[in-house]
């Protein structure tokens, strides 16, 4: 019995780049607009974004192994 399995290939460099881009955006929009005070609240807001580019990452990982 032979089971087939799909490749699966993700372009880790491309998710990389695009979190440590949307991290860095994201820290910044809020750390300019705010003082320092607010730091703590722009690297929530970072690592959320950094969170979403990884979790579309994976999405798309899932999409090319189901087709």
């Amino acid at each position: 019995m032979t089971i087939q399995v799909k490749q699966r290939q993700v372009g880790w460099k491309s998710v990389i780049e695009k979190s440590v881009s949307t991290f860095v955006q994201s820290f910044l929009s809020i750390f300019v607009l705010a003082d320092l005070s607010s730091a703590k609240g722009a690297f929530t807001a970072a690592g959320a974004a950094s969170l979403s580019v990884l979790k579309n990452a994976v999405k798309d990982w899932n999409t090319k192994v189901d087709a």
